[in-house]
């Protein structure tokens, strides 16, 4: 069965896409702390490496961020594609290691985020490394 989504879910999805773009702008400023208004409270996350909050994993990904930033000069992040359906909105990223040298490697990220009303409520994050030396030569874009 096929249904018609209404203007107004067609909108909702249209505003939890700019919350999301709104947080990834944050965080690619380094404005990690500001990006967890979008968040509540009780967000629940399921990142197998961190226990705890939105707040604890903001926690790694600044220390991640400091790590990254004494280790290259030049880290460049970049949101590739963002999708809604009704209350879920997936993001894929890219971390490049070196802006000027992306065949040094990075990150490559999918995040769904799960929203009641205007909050993002659970978080999931999937990472996948990429090496200098990858065999396929179409990469990760």
């Amino acid at each position: 069965m096929v249904t018609i989504k209404s203007d107004l879910i067609r909108q909702k999805e249209i505003d939890q896409k700019k919350i999301v773009l709104e947080y990834f702008k944050l965080v690619g400023s380094g404005k990690f702390r500001e990006g967890l208004r979008f968040f509540r409270d009780d967000c629940k996350i399921h990142n197998p490496y961190i226990s705890g909050t939105i707040e604890n994993l903001t926690d790694a990904m600044i220390a991640a961020a400091k790590d990254m930033n004494t280790q290259n000069e030049e880290t460049e992040f970049t949101v590739k594609h963002v999708l809604a359906d009704e209350y879920l909105v997936a993001a894929h990223t890219e971390l490049l290691n070196s802006k000027s040298k992306p065949i040094k490697g990075g990150l490559r990220q999918v995040h769904i985020f799960r929203f009641e009303g205007d909050k993002i409520v659970e978080y999931w994050d999937i990472t996948q490394q990429v090496l200098p030396d990858m065999p396929n030569a179409s990469g990760a874009f």
